[in-house]
C-alpha cells in the first residue's frame, strides 16, 4: 500500500511538467555575501529611501528573500533571478492584494527584479481548530479573484479569461479533450469571464498571521492563469497532513465547496469531482488522494 503523500509536490506525483527543462536563463548566486550585495544595490537602485539592516530569510537558485529592519516598519524584499517570475508575482500581487489574503505589496523595481513586500513573520497556529478551514478559505479567495476585479484590472486581463482560451489546451497538457472537460466545467461553475487562477506553493508554513489576527498566504510567483484551481485542491489533504492536521479528503472537498460558494462558484459536489477526474487525466496526475 502506498504511503499518504506527506507534502504538495508529493501529492502532484506524474503531473506534466509545466515549466519546461532549462527554463531559468541565470541562477542567482550561491554565497550569502554574493546575495547581500545584489540585495544591497537593489535597495539603492528601485527602492530608494528604503534603508535597514537587512537579514537573509532564504536563498535558493531562483530567488532570495531578506529583511529590511531598522527604524522603519520591517519590510520583505525579494529577488528574483528570472524576469517572467518576477513579472509574474508581481502581477500577481497588484491584482491579488485588494481581492485575496496576500501580502501587502510595497514597491518594484524592473531593474533588479526585486519586490518589496509586507512582512508577516508570524506563522498560522495550527493548533486551532479554525485553522484547516481557514487554510482552504484563504485557498478559495485566490482562486476566485478575478471575479472580484475592477473594470480596469479585468480588462488588462481579458486574454487570459475563460472565454478567450476555452478552445484550446496549454502546451503541458497531455490529453486536449479532458482538458476540455476541465475548462467546461470551469465555464460552469464561474462563467466565461473568469481567469482559472492556481498553482499556489502551498506550505503549512506559508499560512501567516498578522497582528489583527487575520490569515495571508506567502510566495504568489507560482500563481499561473492556465492551470485552474484544481492543481491547489489535490494538494490540500497533503499539506493538511504535514501540518499535523489530517482530514479525510472527503472533509477537504465539502470545506473547498463551501469557501467556494461563499465567493459566488457554481460547482457541486458532482461536477467538482468530475472535474477532478478530468483533470488527472489532461494532466498525467497519479492519484486524486481519495478527493474524486
Amino acid at each position: 500500500m502506498t504511503a499518504p503523500a506527506a507534502t504538495a509536490a508529493e501529492a502532484l506525483s506524474g503531473l506534466a511538467r509545466i515549466r519546461p527543462a532549462g527554463w531559468l536563463g541565470t541562477a542567482l548566486p550561491q554565497d550569502p555575501e554574493g546575495l547581500l550585495a545584489l540585495a544591497r544595490r537593489a535597495l539603492e537602485t528601485d527602492h530608494p529611501g528604503v534603508t535597514g539592516e537587512l537579514t537573509m530569510l532564504a536563498a535558493r537558485y531562483t530567488a532570495a528573500v531578506f529583511t529590511v529592519g531598522g527604524t522603519q516598519e520591517p519590510l520583505v524584499l525579494k529577488l528574483h533571478a528570472d524576469p517572467a517570475a518576477f513579472a509574474g508575482e508581481s502581477l500577481a500581487y497588484a491584482l491579488l492584494g485588494s481581492t485575496a489574503p496576500v501580502p501587502m505589496l510595497h514597491g518594484e523595481g524592473e531593474a533588479s527584479l526585486s519586490l518589496l513586500l509586507e512582512y508577516l513573520p508570524e506563522p498560522a497556529d495550527w493548533t486551532a481548530r479554525s485553522t484547516p478551514a481557514a487554510l482552504v478559505e484563504c485557498v478559495a479567495a485566490v482562486h476566485t479573484a478575478t471575479t472580484r476585479l475592477s473594470s480596469p484590472e479585468a480588462a488588462a486581463l481579458g486574454g487570459f479569461t475563460l472565454a478567450a482560451t476555452k478552445d484550446t489546451a496549454p502546451t503541458w497538457i497531455s490529453d486536449t479533450g479532458a482538458w476540455a472537460e476541465v475548462t467546461a466545467a470551469h465555464l460552469d461553475a464561474y462563467g466565461a469571464d473568469v481567469v482559472p487562477l492556481g498553482h499556489l506553493d502551498l506550505k503549512p508554513q506559508h499560512l501567516r498571521r498578522r497582528a489583527n489576527r487575520t490569515l495571508a498566504l506567502l510566495d504568489t510567483e507560482t500563481v499561473r492563469p492556465d492551470v485552474t484551481g484544481l492543481i491547489d485542491l489535490v494538494t490540500l489533504p497533503a499539506v493538511m497532513r504535514q501540518a499535523g492536521r489530517e482530514l479525510p479528503a472527503a472533509h477537504v472537498l465539502d470545506l473547498y465547496l463551501e469557501a467556494v460558494w461563499g465567493y459566488g462558484a457554481r460547482w457541486s459536489a458532482q461536477s467538482l469531482r468530475a472535474a477532478l477526474r478530468a483533470f488527472a487525466t489532461a494532466t498525467g496526475l497519479h492519484d486524486l488522494h481519495g478527493l474524486a
